[in-house]
């Protein structure tokens, strides 16, 4: 098909594979990077697993086909993959997850804090989801390791290019390996320049955040540092010192340039929430859904909030009123009754924001769909 449509032959995707060290390998040719750890029986852990591409099916080879398993066993010895850690929750890194868990009944991994958007990705408005979510069947808490076939691994939540992204590291060959995931910018690798990072405010970075990161890389101090979209490249102190002086003029530019209270607010695209964004729903159903606000300034703050749906939709309460404390999350429930008969495929609610005064409008939404 892509013959007819494209005039021109296929050429088969086959992954090239670079070894690290004795027991760390990594597919070099997909724009996703994927990790490899192997020991010597065969058995293998996953770090990221996505798309050979950033285009859609047009493109040769499609964003994600299954790649690896016809070679992984005639060139790397893999029999099975027992296990997958991801960076975080982007499906051009988690994209190849459903293979290996048909193929090897591969186990997922995951910090408490990644574990409900992995599972139920409906319960976010975020960018980059996969449709499906996936069960975690392991959640490794902060600061434990989790023991795979003699090699330790830590994971850990840390603010990174999304608020839901993991710090990946562990020790072997006498090496030690720190996975950022998307922390660095794949434009650095392409255009051979000194580090940035991912700037995609929909991930939800707090503007603390850039200066985390590269203090994050140089705590650790690894041996090598493995990129979502760059590989596995040598940790050089200098360069790691380079960009962390350039994240704290940046989180300094945008401190200032940011009109609000605190820098967070403007930000933040989810300082009020929906949880679930989006359910499905039968006719005449009722549903409860929580609305998550988050006060991001040094000061307990009022905020009004007004609730609205399409016609025949009686929510409950339709407004309230509450003192969130400063720099802390505040939760409250909504309760929906949707029509028995509507024409529409989806039905949303809003709220209209009044916050210490100043009407902000409809900043959050949900999605009910049929």
């Amino acid at each position: 098909m892509y013959e007819l449509f494209h005039g021109q032959a296929f050429q088969y995707y086959r992954p090239e594979f670079r070894q690290l060290t004795s027991h760390v390998y990594e597919v070099v040719n997909s724009v996703a990077r994927t990790y490899i750890v192997q020991d010597e029986s065969g058995h293998a852990l996953l770090i990221d697993c996505g798309y050979t591409s950033n285009a859609p099916i047009s493109a040769n080879p499609h964003r994600f086909i299954d790649h690896l398993t016809p070679y992984l066993e005639t060139e790397l010895g893999t029999e099975t993959v027992e296990w997958f850690l991801p960076s975080h929750y982007h499906d051009d890194h988690l994209a190849g997850y459903p293979m290996l868990k048909t193929k090897y009944g591969t186990k997922l991994a995951s910090s408490p804090e990644l574990k409900d958007i992995l599972e139920n990705p409906h319960n976010y408005d975020m960018p980059c989801l996969v449709p499906q979510g996936a069960q975690v069947d392991q959640v490794i808490e902060r600061g434990h390791p989790f023991h795979w076939r003699g090699i330790d691994f830590y994971m850990e939540q840390h603010h990174g290019q999304t608020l839901y992204h993991h710090l990946i590291w562990f020790s072997v060959d006498d090496r030690k390996f720190l996975c950022i995931g998307d922390n660095i910018s794949g434009v650095s690798f392409r255009e051979n320049r000194d580090y940035i990072h991912s700037f995609i405010p929909k991930n939800r970075t707090p503007v603390s955040s850039y200066r985390e990161m590269p203090k994050q890389i140089l705590d650790h101090a690894p041996d090598f540092i493995l990129t979502g979209h760059g590989g596995g490249v040598p940790f050089e102190k200098t360069e790691i010192e380079r960009w962390q002086a350039w994240m704290e003029h940046w989180q300094t530019l945008f401190t200032q340039i940011i009109d609000q209270p605190h820098p967070n607010i403007g930000m933040d695209p989810h300082w009020i929430e929906f949880c679930p964004y989006k359910v499905h729903i039968a006719p005449g159903e009722t549903v409860k859904f929580k609305v998550i606000i988050t006060n991001h300034q040094a000061e307990a703050q009022i905020c009004q909030l007004h609730f609205r749906s399409i016609e025949n939709v009686n929510l409950c309460p339709e407004k309230t009123e509450i003192t969130i404390p400063a720099n802390e999350k505040y939760i409250c429930q909504i309760q929906a009754t949707f029509p028995e008969r509507f024409e529409t495929h989806s039905l949303p609610i809003v709220v209209d924001v009044t916050w210490n005064g100043k009407r902000l409008g409809e900043v959050a939404e949900a999605i009910a769909y049929w």
